[in-house]
């Protein structure tokens, strides 16, 4: 089995993170505290959330992950999907599709987590995130 998780972007394949190498303390504590600046809330799809989930919070970070990504904000795009991989241990791959509406765009984030992709694990949401 491999260790190595990917992160792609509209089918190419743009993070790639490899869970046998260890995560220094000091990015431990970055992610930890994000998570305690994401626990205060945030507007996620147009939806104040006061109190989010894991679920919740992965979504808000894989929303501003492909905009760091479209930001060429790669330092920052490496920090979130870092938080991605070690929040949801169990992540074999994670997929954007990126879609021009008339509204703006919309994106679609599919986290896997199984080598056999499962129904319903497809999430979609809106670039409309805001950190309070």
């Amino acid at each position: 089995m491999s260790e190595k998780v990917g992160f792609l972007m509209d089918d190419q394949e743009v993070l790639t993170y490899d869970r046998s190498k260890a995560l220094p303390d000091e990015q431990r504590t970055y992610i930890d505290d994000m998570d305690k600046k994401m626990a205060q809330g945030f507007v996620l799809s147009g939806q104040n959330i006061t109190n989010p989930d894991l679920q919740q919070k992965t979504q808000f970070v894989a929303l501003n992950l492909v905009t760091a990504l479209q930001q060429e904000d790669d330092q920052m795009a490496i920090i979130l999907f870092t938080y991605l991989v070690n929040r949801l241990p169990d992540l074999k791959q994670a997929k954007a599709k990126i879609q021009e509406t008339e509204s703006g765009q919309k994106i679609g984030v599919e986290f896997i987590f199984d080598e056999v992709k499962p129904k319903g694990e497809k999430i979609e949401f809106h670039s409309t995130a805001k950190v309070h």
